[in-house]
Formats: structure tokens, C-alpha cells, sequence
């Protein structure tokens, strides 16, 4: 696959109480994000996106489940005004297995996009003349292909190619990339308020979505009906399944007591686009086991007479967000129209 996760920071927020009267932070959806974030309006009318504030809280982490050999991270960007004699903002970057090698984008002290290398220093290997001022959104990605000799670097902003460098050592004696991060390398402070929305990470493998997909939106979508498929018990009695799993509440739920149960629900429609591309759809559960020993579920999608489910997601003992992303349609096995994602279901299935 190419498109690996989406986040557009719309469904949770991380200053929201769980039962225990501490913030949910991410819920699961990132590895690490800083204790002080914070949701603020987003790009676009009734959106969301995060806010890192600066301070030792440091960014948003992401650990993918294995290491790959090529990343693409792009999200939307907003730094607040800064003092250019200090630390430069850090936007995004990825790191490998070894946590050794970092690659990452800053902006410099004249507001020009900088291209580090860390390992055991930091090596300043380009600057771009492309600019990106405080204040506005700017959509920024990074694209790193490891290879001792013929690895590339590439950053784009707002859908210019900014630096471009070829015949690169981006392995450096490390390992495959496993981390992309936002706002702070992992285990630093975030050196400058950073606001981030509509992040994607995705590889240069597959056919489709294998290189930058440029500025995209990630629109959470709410179950509104009940789809085909309805196997799961819902908590309380009398309430739609639908209604249960759409309000992020514990005391309305569905629940499965045997593997192989379906649920499927009809969603919300995408928002009125031109002409909208869907380069994924990824489901995205609130879910825990409630029992000792594994608990399993599956993202699942029905589109016209086909069905196609994710790997085994494990289950934890605390709700945790978890997502099973479908870049194609199963009907068909092709890309996502319009059309076809309004008229398909989504759900899940006890493993």
C-alpha cells in the first residue's frame, strides 16, 4: 500500500476528562503527543485542528507498525510569530528504527524551509528558497527514500517542490523508518507553537497515492443510519447501533461476545467538493476488550456486493482509538469515487 494514515483532529480532543479525570490526549492515535495540545478551529468552517504549544510538552509522534524503506508525512502547518535569534520551529520530519537517524524541516531564521540531517549532529543539507511566513497555513510534506548511495530527499510547500536532492546516504548506518513527527523531534521540546491539521503518512510503494498526494483534507465522517450488517449487541437496549458508536461515549456501545460478528453502518456524506479525489477511507474505531486474554477486531467496508476487511487490530484494556485504512474500493479493487463512498457502508468485525 501507499497511503498508510490519516489525521485531520477533528473526532477527539485531547483536553477532553476520561473516567479517571485525565486527559485523553490522543487516545491512541498518535504514540506520544504533548500533554499541553490542544484543539483550536481548523482550516476550514466547523473543523478542527491541534495545537502544540511550545515547551518541554514537546509534538505529535506517530509510529508506524513496521519499518518501511520509503515515507511521505504532509500535513498543514501554522507557526506562531517567533523570535529568529533563537531555536528554529521544527514542522515535520521522520526517524528510523534506531531513533539515530532524523530527517527533518525547520524553518530558518529568514523564514526560508531548512532541511536537516541528525545523527549523531545536526547537518544542514539544504535550504529552500521557497518561503513560509508565521501566521498562515502553509501545506508542507517531506518525502524520504532510503539508500546508501541513490537515496532521495524532497520537501514540498503549498504543492511547490522546494528542495529537491538526489544520490543521498539517507540510511546512515540506521535502520528502516518507523516514526514521523510534528511540531518537535521526539523527545524535545517543541521550540515554537505549532498548529497542525490534515496530516497524512503514506510510502512511494503500490500503484496509487505512492508519491506526494499535495494539500488534502481529512473529513471525519459520523455513522447516521444502520447499514446491512447489524450482529453486534448494543448498549443500552433500544438504542441504534449507529447512535451508540457516533457520540465517542462508553455508556452507549456495541459489543461482540464471538468472533466473526458484523456491524456495518451507513455514514455521512463527504461535503459538497468541485471535484473531490478520495485517495483513502480510513475507519476509525473507539474501542477496548473487556476481558482477559486477546481481544481482536477488524476495520470492515461493503461496497456493492463486495466486502473487504483490515488486519487484526489488538484491543487494549482502555479505550484507544484504532483505524484500518481501505485505499481502494473493493468493488472493483479501484480507486475511491464520490459515488461509491456515499453508497457504501463502513463498521467493524469481532475477530
Amino acid at each position: 500500500m501507499a497511503l498508510i494514515f490519516i489525521d485531520g483532529f477533528d473526532h477527539y480532543d485531547p483536553q477532553a476528562l476520561d473516567p479517571f479525570g485525565d486527559p485523553w490526549l490522543a487516545r491512541g492515535k498518535a504514540a506520544y503527543l504533548s500533554p499541553q495540545a490542544t484543539r483550536i478551529p481548523g482550516r476550514r468552517p466547523s473543523s478542527y485542528a491541534l495545537r502544540l504549544p511550545a515547551g518541554a510538552g514537546g509534538g505529535y509522534v506517530k509510529n508506524l507498525e513496521t519499518g518501511r524503506t520509503s515515507l511521505i508525512v504532509g500535513a498543514a502547518l501554522r507557526v506562531a510569530p517567533f523570535e529568529n535569534t533563537g531555536e528554529e520551529p521544527v514542522l515535520l520530519g521522520v526517524r528510523d528504527t534506531t531513533a539515530q537517524v532524523t530527517h527533518l524541516v525547520t524553518i530558518g531564521n529568514d523564514g526560508r524551509l531548512r532541511l536537516y540531517r541528525r545523527g549523531y549532529w545536526d547537518q544542514l543539507i539544504s535550504t529552500s528558497v521557497a518561503t513560509a511566513a508565521a501566521r498562515g497555513w502553509h501545506y508542507v510534506e517531506l518525502q524520504v527514500v532510503q539508500g546508501t548511495a541513490n537515496g532521495t530527499v524532497k520537501v514540498r510547500a503549498n504543492g511547490v517542490l522546494a528542495i529537491d536532492l538526489w544520490s543521498q546516504d539517507t540510511v546512515q548506518n540506521g535502520g528502516q523508518l518507523l516514526t514521523a513527527f510534528v511540531g518537535a523531534v521526539p523527545g524535545q521540546a517543541c521550540p515554537v507553537t505549532v498548529d497542525v491539521d490534515d496530516l497524512y503518512i503514506a510510502d512511494t510503494l503500490g500503484t496509487i497515492n505512492n508519491t506526494f498526494l499535495g494539500d488534502v483534507r481529512v473529513d471525519a465522517l459520523k455513522p447516521q443510519a444502520p447499514g446491512a450488517l447489524n450482529q453486534w449487541t448494543v448498549e443500552p437496549l433500544g438504542l441504534p447501533a449507529w447512535a451508540a458508536v457516533s457520540d465517542g461515549d462508553e455508556a452507549t456501545a456495541i459489543r461482540a461476545a464471538t468472533a466473526g460478528l458484523r456491524q456495518t453502518f451507513d455514514v455521512e456524506a463527504l461535503p459538497a467538493m468541485t471535484t473531490p479525489a478520495i485517495h483513502g477511507v480510513q475507519v476509525t474505531l473507539l474501542a477496548r476488550k473487556t476481558d482477559a486474554g486477546t481481544g481482536r477486531v477488524r476495520g470492515i467496508v461493503a461496497s456493492g456486493a463486495q466486502t473487504a476487511v483490515s488486519a487484526d487490530i489488538h484491543l487494549q484494556e482502555q479505550l484507544a482509538w484504532h483505524t484500518a485504512l481501505f485505499e481502494r474500493n473493493p468493488n472493483g479493487n479501484v480507486p475511491w469515487t464520490e459515488g461509491a463512498f456515499n453508497a457504501a457502508e463502513f463498521g467493524l468485525e469481532s475477530a
